[in-house]
């Protein structure tokens, strides 16, 4: 008679945990989520769960569950060592931060316009096609590049460390031809900057934006503006942007804009974390979660830049950060589709780690926990068409944040990371920080 083999599990039980299923519904105490092939199969309450006596057990007691990120929208490869520079930027630094995001229970991330070389989009495809299937990559997103109006003499005034990376139009019909030219790339948006930055540089007039805006949407395109101010919010929305990556600065959103927005259903990103680090102070960046990524000298390098912030602008600061905060509170009563962004990947932006902190803000701006999480998780998700993720439920994709620590409780709870879970594989975190760690 032939020797008896074992089976091995068809399939893992996580079981215990209290569940935080992303769509705004309240926790599901004592529960259960059963994994098969990288796909959630049960979510719901332990004592419901039909269980194969092979499965695989894994006490969660204690523990919360909750789907993990998403962010729509930041700038990859360009943040090295707390400085941020277009030196820093190759496919190197780009793979390191999608495991960065990864490390962090970040699984999509969408890179806005400063793409070069087509590293971006070369990462994105190979994703795509299975031929870089890595679990510890975070997936990727890209808008290529992005467009901005030229500053005759001097940069144009898209992202201050890329702006040679970005494409520039004067006339609506070279930023249709422009926007022809990106799209044949088949990037997942068309990215745009209306910014004069503090004066100093030129904007797109609503004849050139409008433009971008409809020769993105003739060719199956979204279009992104990135705006500050409130004329310009409006003037995108009025040209049929389908988003903004900001929310509006002083004076704040007012009720024509919150119509607008509501009416034509365009989502907000919130962006409002980027904001928060120099009035808030340096403190944070003696988070523990932080250090097991990033190393003291480079927290230092960026407690070094804050510094240099005169403090006769800190006042100035803290109040236009205290106007985000009303405007978020604003956005969400009014109904707005309100979206994280964490704008990382920039200045002290920590990728992987700023994310946590936007969700943060936007809590700590009054925004309800459960609201906020799933504006972090499903909601990003169906704005990006990624329909198998984004939530805890049967059929979607086994992307897991499991905390120690309840967020419901105190949102910075979700930094307390207990494992993260990718397509049903569980992440060697402790190995990826020793990782980060050792480079330089």
């Amino acid at each position: 008679m032939a020797a008896a083999v074992a089976s091995k599990p068809t399939a893992t039980l996580y079981e215990g945990a209290r569940l935080i299923i992303g769509d705004g519904s309240e926790a599901i105490d004592d529960g259960a989520i059963l994994v098969r092939d990288g796909l959630i199969e049960y979510v719901g309450p332990a004592t419901e769960a039909t269980i194969e006596s092979d499965v695989r057990r894994v006490s969660l007691v204690g523990k919360t569950v909750m789907p993990t990120i998403v962010n729509p929208h930041g700038h990859i490869g360009y943040l090295k060592n707390g400085n941020t520079d277009s030196a820093n930027f190759s496919r190197e630094n780009v793979l390191d931060h999608l495991r960065r995001l990864s490390y962090y229970g970040i699984s999509v991330f969408q890179s806005l316009g400063t793409d070069r070389d087509d590293v971006e989009i070369a990462i994105r495809n190979q994703q795509r096609d299975g031929t870089l299937a890595d679990p510890e990559l975070a997936l990727l997103l890209s808008a290529a590049s992005g467009l901005a109006a030229p500053t005759p003499g001097s940069e144009n005034g898209g992202a201050f460390f890329a702006p040679d990376a970005i494409r520039e139009a004067s006339t609506p019909d070279e930023a249709r031809a422009v926007v022809r030219e990106i799209a044949k790339k088949n990037p997942d948006v068309i990215k745009f900057w209306v910014d004069t930055r503090d004066g100093v540089k030129e904007k797109f007039s609503p004849e050139v934006y409008s433009a971008i805006v409809d020769e993105a949407h003739n060719l199956g395109l979204r279009a992104i503006a990135h705006i500050y101010e409130l004329d310009d919010a409006k003037g995108v929305v009025r040209a049929g942007a389908d988003g903004t990556a900001h929310m509006v600065r002083n004076p704040g959103p007012d009720k024509e804009l919150l119509d607008m927005l509501v009416a034509n259903d365009v989502f907000v990103f919130t962006s409002m974390s980027i904001q928060r680090g120099i009035p808030e102070g340096p403190a944070w960046l003696d988070d523990p979660s932080l250090l097991e990524t990033v190393k003291p000298e480079h927290t230092a390098t960026v407690r070094a830049m804050m510094a240099q912030v005169p403090e006769s602008m800190r006042p100035q600061l803290k109040a236009g950060y205290e106007v985000l905060e009303s405007g978020l509170r604003t956005y969400v009563d009014a109904g707005v589709r309100v979206l994280l962004s964490a704008d990382s990947g920039v200045l002290h932006q920590f990728i992987g780690f700023a994310e946590h902190r936007e969700l943060e803000s936007m809590v700590d701006a009054g925004m309800p926990v459960l609201a906020a999480i799933k504006a972090s998780t499903l909601l990003p998700a169906q704005m990006l068409g990624l329909d198998d993720r984004g939530s805890l439920e049967a059929g979607k994709r086994a992307d897991l944040l499991v905390l120690d620590a309840n967020p419901l409780e105190a949102i910075a709870n979700t930094r307390k990371i207990h494992t993260v879970i990718i397509g049903g594989i569980e992440l060697d975190r402790p190995a990826m920080s020793a990782r980060f760690l050792s480079t330089t």
